[in-house]
């Protein structure tokens, strides 16, 4: 039986920095070639006796896609997991994201409340909690309703006899009713939140797991949502400001 040798371990900063590796990049969608910007690599190895060692190689990298997209990249590679089948190398970049992952949209306008659910909700998805992934889009709804300053709003409800009536409601199924009563939502648009509530309500009440389709599409709803109700006015806002300061220009100019 062979007796555990000599332990050998080196560390070496930026060993690899300037190694070209491809890579998924979120930011493209696709995998594209990075460069390593920075890094820190550890060789280690045991030796048993002449013929017989192990070693091993962690490369820990900061890595750079051409669009200026930064990810953390571990390499590694270990001897006694190398055979014909494998070269013994695997590969893990940070954050955890590959094609049918969506990305986090960069909201200028939205506020910042919002904008950490909505940041935490695409993160559970792309994580497939996707339990957690309904409760956060109705809790994105809820922070809305909240910034609007609706509290309520006039909802269906059936009586005893059958017939339908009218009635004002705190829940959020009022919250959404009263973005449209305000006029800060189309009925359509209303409408397409109710289903938010819905898949957040089974999530929530029923502990009952929406299929990843429904939440894209239900993610993709609410940031049209998002960018409607805040992205949207502040740069016409913008561009009637850019639009005034240069015909007040034009106007000196003729005078």
């Amino acid at each position: 039986m062979a007796t555990a040798g000599k332990i050998t371990e080196k560390l070496t900063e930026n060993k690899t920095k300037g190694v070209e590796v491809r890579v998924y990049c979120p930011e493209c969608n696709r995998e594209q070639n990075h460069i390593v910007v920075v890094s820190a690599d550890m060789d280690w190895s045991q030796d048993f006796s002449e013929d017989c060692w192990i070693s091993s190689e962690d490369n820990y990298q900061v890595i750079q896609c051409k669009c200026g997209h930064l990810s953390f990249r571990h390499s590694s590679w270990f001897s006694e997991y190398e055979d014909h089948d494998s070269s013994g190398r695997t590969e893990k970049i940070y954050p955890e994201l590959d094609a049918d992952s969506l990305p986090v949209k960069d909201f200028k306008s939205v506020p910042d409340i919002v904008c950490r659910i909505y940041e935490e909700t695409i993160k559970a998805l792309n994580n497939e909690c996707l339990t957690l992934c309904a409760g956060g889009l109705r809790g994105i709804v809820e922070g809305i309703c909240a910034d609007k300053a609706v509290k309520s709003g006039l909802v269906e409800q059936v009586q005893k006899d059958g017939s339908i009536k009218m009635v004002r409601s705190k829940h959020l199924d009022g919250k959404i009713s009263g973005l449209c009563e305000k006029g800060i939502l189309t009925k359509k648009r209303a409408e397409a939140l109710h289903e938010h509530r819905f898949l957040g309500n089974e999530a929530v009440h029923q502990l009952a797991q929406p299929s990843m389709p429904e939440l894209k599409l239900a993610i993709e709803i609410i940031e049209h949502t998002l960018e409607e109700l805040y992205e949207l006015p502040e740069k016409a806002d913008a561009l009637k400001r850019k639009r005034t300061a240069r015909v007040s220009r034009k106007k000196i100019e003729v005078i």
